[in-house]
């Protein structure tokens, strides 16, 4: 008997974290979609239109100036194929 109310304890325990769960859920989806209907009232009210993709791709833009900066830069040579190999001694993974 103090099994089945353990385990009815734990099954109305689990219903209430899922429940819990689907509403943190549903908040998250409903202040996502207002803040795009925000997003595109904004930009109505400027005249310009609201495109995810351009606003994304703007950000981008941004972003990539600020990574292009720095010791750590390609300097806009992408395409680097040379790689270097070296054995290094006293190595004890070598095979056999």
């Amino acid at each position: 008997m103090k099994e089945l109310i353990q385990r009815i304890f734990r099954a109305i325990f689990l219903a209430l974290l899922a429940m819990l769960g689907l509403i943190m859920a549903f908040v998250f989806t409903i202040s996502t979609v207002i803040a795009i209907l925000i997003l595109s009232i904004v930009s109505a009210i400027r005249g310009k239109p609201f495109a995810a993709k351009e606003y994304w791709s703007n950000r981008q833009e941004r972003n990539k100036s600020l990574l292009n900066k720095g010791p750590l830069s390609r300097g806009g040579n992408a395409d680097i194929t040379d790689v270097e190999v070296r054995d290094i001694p006293g190595d004890s993974r070598k095979t056999r």
